[in-house]
C-alpha cells in the first residue's frame, strides 16, 4: 500500500506581522497581517477607514490608502499615499439651491512631495457665473500657498480632520457663501514594483501573503 503524502498546512508557515499607521497619524497598530515572506509585504496597499485610526465614528466615510514599505522583526511600517471620501456622503452635501464646484489640483509641499488635491466647494446658495471663477481662482490660491508652506504628513492632517476645509471655507466666504469644502481625495505621486491591495473590516484581519 502507498504511503500517504503529508499534507503541510502552509497558513501555520506564515509570520503575523503588525501593520501601523504612518507617523504623522501617530503610528497606531491598524492591522495584523500574516505573509510566509516579509518580501512580499513589502508595497502590499491597505485601505481601511480613517476611524480605525481616530477611533472617531464620524470618519466612518472616509478611506485612507497605505502602502508598507519597510519591515523591522514582525513590525510592518506604512507611508500615506491617498484619502478618499465616500460618494455617499458627498452626495448628502449638494442640494438644490446650493452650487458645487469640483477642482483638481497638482501640488508639492514644502518637503518635497508631490500629490493631487481633489476639492468640492459647496456654496450655501446659487451663484453667478462670474462668482464660480472668483471663488476657483481663490481657492487654488489659497491651496497652492497653503501646500508649499506645509509638510506633507501635517497638510494631510489638516485635511483628513477638516480643519484645513474649516480654514479655506473663512477665507472665501467673502466672495460668496460657502457651506462646505471638502479635501474629498488626495494621491501621492510614486512609483512602486509590485502592488496587493488589503482592505481590513477591522484592526484585526486581511487577507494572506
Amino acid at each position: 500500500m502507498a504511503d500517504k503524502k503529508k499534507v503541510i498546512d502552509t497558513w501555520k508557515l506564515k509570520t503575523w506581522y503588525s501593520v501601523l499607521a504612518p507617523k504623522f497619524l501617530g503610528e497606531v497598530e491598524i492591522a495584523k497581517t500574516p505573509a510566509s515572506d516579509e518580501d512580499k509585504l513589502i508595497n502590499r496597499v491597505i485601505i481601511l477607514p480613517l476611524k480605525e485610526v481616530s477611533h472617531d465614528i464620524a470618519h466612518i466615510y472616509t478611506n485612507i490608502k497605505l502602502r508598507v514599505f519597510e519591515i523591522k522583526g514582525k513590525t510592518a511600517f506604512t507611508k500615506f499615499i491617498g484619502h478618499e471620501i465616500s460618494k455617499e456622503y458627498l452626495s448628502t452635501l449638494v442640494r438644490r439651491h446650493r452650487d458645487a464646484l469640483h477642482v483638481v489640483y497638482p501640488v508639492k509641499s514644502r518637503d518635497g512631495v508631490e500629490f493631487t488635491v481633489k476639492i468640492l466647494l459647496v456654496t450655501a446658495v446659487p451663484c453667478s457665473n462670474s462668482q464660480k471663477t472668483a471663488l476657483r481662482n481663490a481657492l487654488k490660491k489659497e491651496v497652492e500657498a497653503k501646500v508649499a508652506a506645509t509638510d506633507f504628513g501635517k497638510f494631510i492632517t489638516e485635511a483628513l480632520y477638516g480643519r484645513l476645509g474649516a480654514e479655506l471655507s473663512q477665507k472665501l466666504k467673502r466672495i460668496a457663501p460657502v457651506r462646505r469644502i471638502e479635501i474629498k481625495k488626495t494621491q501621492l505621486k510614486e512609483e512602486f514594483d509590485t502592488e496587493a491591495v488589503e482592505k481590513p473590516e477591522g484592526a484585526e484581519g486581511t487577507a494572506p501573503a
